[in-house]
């Protein structure tokens, strides 16, 4: 019998699947779209591509906390649904251009849909719900 999906893993996974559709959207057009480790030093380092960091810091968080099989904290847990519903709400000024940002991009079906999914999936984990 599989077992389920630990909740830190659940968030970072819905988490990537907005940045990443994030990031080809914010690639669209321009020659980095086809190109991976271009779009990895956009996002490090292009000022137009800063407003995604936020996404890449909170897996990173998520990640790390993770690590080798740990269970982040309940308060650990509470700060990931935290930073993940500023970005997808605002609410936050340090996570305001990234809010500001997704919304532009949510008028893509493809966009909207992930960003909706990731909040079923906070909301799912702030209620317990699995």
């Amino acid at each position: 019998m599989p077992t389920a999906t630990p909740p830190h893993r659940r968030l970072a996974a819905a988490i990537a699947d907005l940045h990443r559709a994030l990031l080809g959207a914010q690639a669209a057009g321009t020659p980095l779209a086809g190109n991976p480790y271009a779009l990895l030093q956009a996002v490090m380092h292009d000022p137009d591509f800063a407003w995604l960091r936020d996404f890449s810091n909170l897996l990173l968080s998520i990640d790390e906390a993770g690590a080798k099989g740990a269970t982040p904290s309940p308060e650990a847990m509470r700060s990931f649904l935290t930073r993940a519903g500023h970005l997808l709400d605002g609410g936050d000024p340090a996570t305001m251009q990234s809010h500001t940002m997704l919304q532009m991009h949510q008028l893509r079906p493809e966009i909207a849909t992930k960003a909706a999914a990731m909040r079923q999936v906070v909301e799912d984990l702030r209620q317990n719900r699995s």
